[in-house]
């Protein structure tokens, strides 16, 4: 229904029709109330004839009017008169954004501050968690004093019909249908997220993605994605990419590098939130190489200053180039740097795998601590945290040097040294050590199961690589030889002692395994041609054929005094030979807890027993005791603490792996996961220790964990993991 000046909506008089567009005709209208200008957005036939719809439609419209931000244009309400329903909004003066694209490229610093605008009004609906769904250019106006608003927040969605009595084609995203009966596409094609042309279910992601493109076309006068009609546009928006080189040639790298996250296709592997976005505009993420990895006055001056720093834990680097051509101990000569990090806290050491990393080309060093990854030049005596690394631990270098992956608690990431944050590449539970090969296959280890499996960097899912083979122990520390064709590993020996195992080869074709080492673990090739291994707290290395998978010569110890910590000795190699380890004894424990009560107002109380390796604790029914797993180099023991008393008392004793373990209904048994006597198998003893720990049941996998008694006390339920362990060929192919 078109008005004509000098029609009233209730107290809202017409003034001047100045727009329309597929969510219906705007006027310009004056509240003869409170005295001010309007706008009108009058709503098309669809809604007053679909009473469900406008119902919705409505209810949306409240939570919209709740906005309230600068950046907004302000909705006042929804205006009725006879069959007509409008939407009453804030008039702003001044041209969309699209006229002033049309008049050609926006200068960075202008664009820059457009964008900045607009991303605070998209944080600030993303707060409250309302996502536009359709922002264009069209949607974005600029007053003459340089204020920029962004309208119609939401209404795409509330456009729409309900997702319940609708197609699959009519979905809240995205209607081809929907948008012929309403004359409008929802989500404007050119300006869609690949998953909104899809029409999958989208979240504020989506808006990430539209506000790259809006920020591309300001910098350019170009849209990222066109098509000669909407499929076309759809079809390029799905599968192409902008062209980049038609950024201006002064826009700041960190802009860039900040666009090309947001055009990521994937929403996993896109900026999550636009506040990160506003952030890496700035520059916020980006790390710079101060110096090469010759410049080491900065780290020798960190350790001559007495005093000025929190010991945490001794970083050494030494030089290989050199010392294993003479094969003698390390001379006045050879580059050897001490250094205490200051992080303020414990360096975080996984259970196996290392702690540190160091760059291909010697010039950085990443090392996990407080449960998250710091990144430092040698030539700086400053250490920056990685945003986005909070759980990260186990850090390995991509072969060009430009990526990091890393573990948290249940997913394989990677982020990028130059900034940003991290993506993910797949779910990982208990990841433990990677490595990255030239044609950018991750080969990667799991706690629990015995075998590596490998990944695309880009993404996807992972499969199984390597698989036990007769009596063979856990597979671990994997590392890609020059080709990318083969990985060496460790397989731990009796008792999982990886002293005692093998250092082994597999082809990725063939999975044809060759024996290089018997006697060590943690293998890593130097392009010096050498293989370097951990073996009894020191460091060895070999000359090495990579093509023939044969040693050259004897092994060299060439340092001492390595930390281990479980299986894992922590230290990482260079291209160049540079050879980055934590000091420490070979016999280091897993770093210590402490026990903390937490009660339902999250005030915290830590217990009064000494620190130490403490995991996986779990209160009696009576809330009076806590059992928790004491990590040790090569096993782990239940332990029993008295809350009240502040005792804290071993339970079990055995050689190997113990725990977890579960409380019965009554406190008065415990049922555990252990590895002893070389079987997998859950036991049950009693909680005050005094009689041996019964047998169970046998595993028919690798590992374990109790998770509920039934409140009978009749049944324990657990989880298990289970890999093919029959009918598997010497190769290690799959059964």
């Amino acid at each position: 229904m078109s008005l004509t000046p000098g029609t009233r909506l209730g107290i809202y008089e017409v003034t001047a029709k100045i727009g329309e567009g597929g969510m219906g005709e705007v006027y310009q209208a004056r509240d003869t109330t409170l005295d001010r200008d309007v706008a009108l957005k009058v709503l098309p036939e669809a809604f007053t004839t679909d009473p469900d719809r406008l119902a919705r439609f409505q209810r949306e419209a409240k939570v919209l009017a709740s906005l309230n931000h600068p950046n907004i244009g302000a909705i006042y309400g929804l205006e009725a008169a006879g069959d007509t329903q409008a939407l009453v909004l804030e008039l702003i003066e001044g041209p969309t954004l699209a006229d002033r694209i049309a008049e050609g490229p926006i200068p960075v610093d202008e664009a820059m501050t457009i964008a900045k605008q607009i991303a605070e009004a998209l944080e600030a609906a993303h707060e409250r968690g309302i996502i536009h769904r359709d922002l264009k250019p069209a949607n974005v106006k600029v007053r003459p004093d340089g204020t920029v608003k962004v309208l119609d927040f939401g209404l795409a969605k509330a456009a729409t019909p309900e997702a319940g009595r609708t197609s699959g084609s009519e979905s809240p995203t995205m209607s081809l249908t929907a948008a012929t009966q309403m004359g409008m596409v929802i989500g404007t094609a050119a300006y869609m997220a690949p998953e909104q042309a899809r029409g999958k279910v989208v979240d504020k992601r989506a808006d990430v993605w539209a506000f790259g493109v809006v920020l591309y076309e300001m910098l350019t006068g170009q849209r990222a994605f066109v098509g000669e009609d909407t499929s076309l546009t759809l079809a390029a928006v799905m599968t192409g990419n902008p062209d980049m080189d038609r950024l201006p040639t002064a826009l700041p790298t960190a802009v860039r590098k900040c666009l090309e996250r947001c055009f990521q296709k994937e929403p996993r592997t896109r900026v999550r939130d636009i506040g990160d976005v506003q952030l890496a505009m700035e520059g916020a993420f980006e790390t710079t190489v101060l110096a090469s990895a010759n410049e080491v006055g900065a780290a020798q001056s960190l350790w001559q200053r007495p005093g000025a720093w929190l010991v945490v834990s001794l970083i050494v680097v030494v030089g290989l180039t050199g010392f294993l051509v003479l094969q003698s101990p390390p001379t006045s000569g050879s580059r050897v740097v001490r250094f205490v990090e200051s992080t303020e806290g414990r360096m975080t050491f996984p259970r196996e795998g290392r702690a540190v990393a160091i760059s291909p080309d010697g010039n950085l060093l990443v090392y996990a601590a407080k449960n998250e990854l710091y990144l430092r030049a040698f030539g700086s005596a400053v250490a920056t945290q990685i945003p986005g690394s909070n759980d990260g631990t186990a850090p390995f270098f991509s072969p060009d040097g430009e990526w990091i992956g890393f573990f948290t608690t249940r997913q394989l990431k990677k982020v990028a040294v130059s900034g940003g944050l991290p993506f993910v590449v797949c779910d990982v539970p208990r990841g433990l050590s990677g490595t990255w090969g030239v044609d950018d296959t991750i080969v990667f280890s799991r706690h629990g199961l015995t075998g590596l499996f490998r990944v695309q960097a880009s993404g996807g899912s992972s499969e199984q690589f390597t698989t036990r083979i007769d009596s063979d122990g856990d597979h671990d520390f994997p590392d890609f030889l020059p080709d990318g064709k083969a990985v060496l590993f460790s397989i731990s020996g009796p008792n999982f002692n990886f002293d005692d195992g093998q250092i082994v080869a597999q082809s990725l074709e063939t999975g044809e395994r060759t024996v290089v080492v018997d006697g060590g673990f943690n293998p890593r090739w130097v392009e010096t041609g050498h293989l370097v291994y951990a073996r009894g707290g020191g460091l060895f290395a070999v000359e090495f054929d990579p093509a023939q998978l044969q040693l050259k010569g004897e092994p060299v110890q060439f340092v001492s005094g390595v930390m281990q910590t479980g299986a894992g000795a922590q230290y990482a190699v260079s291209n160049d030979g540079s050879v980055v380890y934590v000091a420490g004894d070979s016999t280091t424990t897993a770093p210590e807890a402490e026990l903390v009560w937490v009660d339902r107002e999250g005030r915290e109380e830590v217990l009064p027993v000494s620190p130490n390796s403490f995991g996986a604790p779990r209160v009696s029914p009576d809330g009076n005791r806590v059992i928790v797993n004491v990590d040790g180099v090569t096993e782990s023991d239940i332990w029993l603490s008295e809350i009240s008393r502040g005792t804290l008392s071993k339970l079990t004793t055995s050689s190997a792996i113990d725990g977890p373990a579960i409380w019965s209904p009554d406190g008065e048994q415990i049922v555990f996961y252990s590895e002893r006597d070389e079987k997998f198998a859950l036991y049950r003893m009693s909680a005050n220790g005094r009689d041996a720990a019964e047998h169970l049941v046998d595993l028919p996998g690798e590992m374990a964990v109790p998770s509920h008694w039934t409140p009978d006390g009749s049944s324990v339920i657990f989880m298990t993991s289970v890999s093919c362990r029959s009918k598997v060929n010497r190769n290690g192919s799959h059964c």
